[in-house]
């Protein structure tokens, strides 16, 4: 049943940042250029791998808004990141199907048992490339003088969501 819920990333931030090499290496020189790579990365991803992707960081005073169709949310003085990823996990489980990515094992646990699927950094890095390599492979196969079909375009889950909505009303 969770195959035909929209799916949502939500991704602990600071965490991803402090184990991806090329982020770690960047956050010592400047920590915006780090978030700002990490939003461009993953902004590259949507819609075509989920419906949304929201990325959770620490901060000072709260913030969400929407950059290159990624939503960044900064958590407000005492409330972690961590906490406000669990919440979101929690409330957005009952209409989409959530993915946390995170390394910290007690968030990782957390997001599990709040019925999440998880994906450590690692696993995340690997999902990135494979669907690049799945993209990649779309937009270079040969086709005739039509151009590239939108289903080819479009994740299974998309397909499957308008293949629903065309039979409501056909029916």
């Amino acid at each position: 049943m969770d195959q035909l819920k929209p799916q949502v990333l939500v991704v602990d931030g600071y965490n991803i940042i402090g184990c991806w090499d090329e982020l770690k290496s960047l956050k010592v020189k400047d920590m915006g250029s780090a978030r700002d790579q990490l939003i461009s990365t993953l902004s590259a991803f949507h819609p075509w791998s989920w419906e949304r992707i929201i990325i959770v960081f620490d901060g000072q005073s709260f913030d969400w808004s929407d950059v290159e169709g990624v939503e960044v949310v900064f958590t407000e003085g005492k409330e972690t990141a961590d906490t406000m990823i669990e919440k979101l996990a929690a409330g957005l489980a009952a209409r989409y199907c959530v993915e946390v990515a995170t390394s910290d094992y007690a968030e990782y646990r957390a997001a599990s048992a709040l019925g999440a699927r998880t994906l450590s950094a690692v696993a995340l890095k690997e999902r990135l490339a494979e669907q690049r390599q799945i993209y990649s492979r779309r937009l270079g196969r040969k086709t005739d003088n039509r151009g590239i079909a939108l289903n080819e375009l479009l994740n299974q889950t998309v397909i499957s969501n308008l293949e629903r909505l065309r039979a409501r009303e056909d029916g």
